[in-house]
């Protein structure tokens, strides 16, 4: 019985428990569409990626309510990934460490912009220095999606205009928890553009 209940903790501790649920699925759909096997594993892999985004949503939702950081989580969230969409940034070919990476990076981030605030002066320093970053460095490729040189300057163009957007609303908000949470999301999307961070997968 212990050993039986250390198994199904172990797919839950390491996330199997979404392979498991997207091949399931994908075999499921293959086999009601009749579909050849190669079909099934590209169900299989986009299953796992949709499957993989909506677990980690629920895990950072579930720890800002946890926290009571929920606000300041979800903002920096979106933020981040309005951002890193067009900039990249740190990527780790292995999901669980991927998972645990960005559940402690939100929270991290959320809870310093529930209990650090920014002034404008500060704010406004964060964000040339993001500015900067965005401009030498992104985008960063992904390793499984190659940019051309084209694609790499409207990236950049795009990254730097998301920026701006993002700068724009900061200052034109009334809420000290939407421009804080929205500064500290470009912050920690800039800084997993950097060289010297992407050493770390």
């Amino acid at each position: 019985m212990l050993l039986k209940y250390s198994k199904y903790m172990n797919y839950i501790i390491t996330f199997r428990f979404i392979k498991l649920i997207s091949y399931i699925c994908a075999k499921h759909i293959q086999t009601e569409r009749k579909e050849s096997h190669k079909h099934r594993y590209k169900y299989y892999y986009s299953l796992q990626f949709i499957y993989g985004t909506i677990n980690q949503f629920l895990l950072i939702s579930v720890t800002g309510l946890l926290l009571n950081i929920l606000p300041q989580i979800i903002i920096t969230t979106i933020s981040f990934i309005s951002l890193r969409l067009f900039s990249g940034g740190l990527h780790f070919d292995n999901y669980k460490i991927c998972t645990y990476f960005t559940l402690l990076s939100f929270t991290v981030f959320g809870l310093l912009a529930k209990y650090i605030i920014l002034n404008h002066l500060i704010i406004t320093i964060i964000y040339l220095f993001i500015y900067f970053i965005i401009f030498i460095y992104a985008p960063v490729e992904h390793p499984n999606r190659p940019l051309n040189n084209s694609e790499k300057t409207r990236f950049k163009y795009i990254a730097l205009l998301i920026l701006t957007g993002l700068y724009l609303t900061t200052n034109l908000t009334n809420s000290i928890i939407i421009a804080n949470s929205i500064t500290y999301g470009i912050l920690l999307a800039g800084l997993i553009t950097l060289p010297i961070v992407n050493k770390l997968k």
